[in-house]
């Protein structure tokens, strides 16, 4: 039996809610990073980290069938925020 429109939208919902608070965390795992890099005096946009970060992310995004163009979009949206608090 197929789900109606209103129950899909509640799980669309519940998934963007549970995606928020997953932001969130990593929000505040990239500003404690920022922490220890600032301690250690690094700098706070590192490129061949944000190299590995993009190949994991498309990999896992391919392996669901996502689109490589909207991966990319995504996790620049995610990564200039991650640098933002790090800052």
């Amino acid at each position: 039996m197929s789900k109606d429109i209103t129950s899909l939208r509640e799980e669309i919902d519940q998934l963007d809610e549970q995606l928020w608070e997953i932001i969130a965390r990593r929000a505040d795992l990239a500003r404690q990073i920022g922490q220890c890099k600032r301690q250690h005096g690094q700098q706070i946009v590192q490129p061949d980290r944000w190299q590995q970060v993009m190949q994991h992310c498309q990999a896992i995004a391919q392996a669901h069938g996502q689109s490589e163009t909207v991966v990319s979009e995504v996790m620049e949206a995610i990564h200039k925020e991650s640098v933002r608090v790090q800052s």
